[in-house]
């Protein structure tokens, strides 16, 4: 009995960019704001609130409460078939990874890549859809262009120990919404961009989003169009009382302006008199250049924000796995420990009649790998320590 046991164990280790809009030009007044930013409130309302950072949320803790928008992720199909499909659930909890800490390389860290190849795990619920350009770019010969997106939403427990786990910092969901001051020069002298030019700043709008942060556009009134070469000059102290009217003190202030061939963005992003980031882009498109101004804000933010989340340090851990009750049951508890972006290997200690004894060699400590647990349906970590060895019970 026990030999066929141990063979059943051994077998069972066996992004759609904006599209081309004229700068400089005037764009019509839509019928809502362009994805990701806040017109601003209508005259005589109270201005939406402003959260400001996290500062609260203790290290190695999570805030009482999440913004589940932050586990959602939203992808373009290349193609349509299934090997697809898996790569964008693994892209949308890349980009969902990449929302929670701020940092756009977390998705290449060695445990957030070994999860990746199972983010199906992660998923709670997924649609997927098909659009056409509403923008006015075509195929040639006129045949309308169509994309087919999935969108994703992610267990919050499981991609937060994900986070733990690679030791990334945690960057939490009350995010300042920096109101955008953006002036553009496209050779006829600059010109500010307002909330009746929402497809202007889609680019950045839409980045943003991907990162995180969404902005809030001024309304475009006389006062703020005369106060277009304060944000060209781009000195954030005479800006706020007019970012204050918005009801918040963090502001982005961008120009962009032709550059040989292509086109240059500066930035500056403050919070109140703190200057918190000055950062230039460049490139061909001014879609780009427009874009990068979300980037750098997500990135200048999330650096003063988030914070750290203890996983422990790296280790090697001998568990006990119990309520066995066929070789169908070995085969579940294994795949399911192989498939832990946590676990970099395991080995089979003992084999019994309805349990398991594995050593395991993690990259984390004892409580990433339980909040890993914590988060899964399918051990659960039993109160009761035998010989001094971590018991993890199958659950039905």
């Amino acid at each position: 009995m026990r030999t066929s046991l141990i063979k059943t164990c051994l077998l069972a280790c066996l992004v759609a960019l904006a599209p081309a809009v004229a700068i400089g030009t005037e764009v019509p007044p839509t019928g809502g704001a362009a994805v990701g930013v806040a017109v601003p409130p209508t005259e005589g309302a109270a201005p939406e609130p402003v959260a400001g950072p996290l500062a609260d949320a203790p290290a190695g803790g999570l805030p009482a409460e999440r913004d589940l928008s932050l586990y959602q992720g939203q992808v373009t199909l290349i193609s349509q078939g299934a090997g697809e499909r898996r790569a964008a659930t693994a892209r949308a909890l890349a980009q969902v990874v990449v929302k929670l800490t701020g940092d756009p390389q977390a998705a290449n860290h060695p445990v957030v890549r070994r999860a990746l190849a199972s983010a199906q795990t992660y998923v709670t619920t997924s649609d997927t859809r098909e659009s056409s350009d509403q923008q006015g770019n075509t195929a040639i010969g006129g045949v309308p262009v169509y994309r087919t997106t999935m969108s994703f939403a992610f267990e919050p427990n499981g991609v937060d120990a994900l986070v733990a786990a690679a030791g990334l910092k945690y960057w939490g969901g009350s995010r300042p919404r920096p109101i955008l001051w953006l002036a553009i020069d496209d050779g006829r002298g600059a010109r500010l961009v307002n909330a009746q030019q929402l497809a202007v700043v889609k680019p950045l709008a839409e980045r943003g989003l991907e990162r995180g942060l969404r902005f809030g556009m001024p309304a475009g009134s006389a006062v703020e169009q005369a106060a277009v070469q304060t944000v060209w000059s781009q000195t954030p102290a005479p800006m706020l009382p007019l970012t204050a009217r918005y009801g918040g003190q963090v502001q982005l202030l961008g120009r962009v302006y032709r550059a040989g061939a292509g086109w240059t963005a500066d930035w500056v992003l403050s919070d109140g008199e703190t200057e918190l980031s000055r950062w230039s882009f460049s490139d061909a498109s001014p879609q780009r250049a427009i874009a990068s101004g979300a980037d750098g804000a997500a990135d200048a933010i999330a650096r003063r924000d988030a914070v750290p989340l203890q996983a422990g340090e790296p280790t090697q851990l001998a568990v006990a796995v119990t309520g066995l009750r066929d070789g169908t049951d070995f085969t579940r508890a294994m795949g399911y420990l192989q498939t832990l972006a946590v676990v970099k290997g395991l080995r089979v200690v003992r084999a019994e009649a309805d349990a398991l004894t594995l050593e395991l060699d993690l990259a984390v400590g004892v409580e990433g790998f339980d909040r890993f647990v914590a988060a899964g349906s399918v051990l659960a970590r039993d109160p009761v320590v035998a010989d001094g060895v971590p018991t993890y019970r199958l659950l039905p």
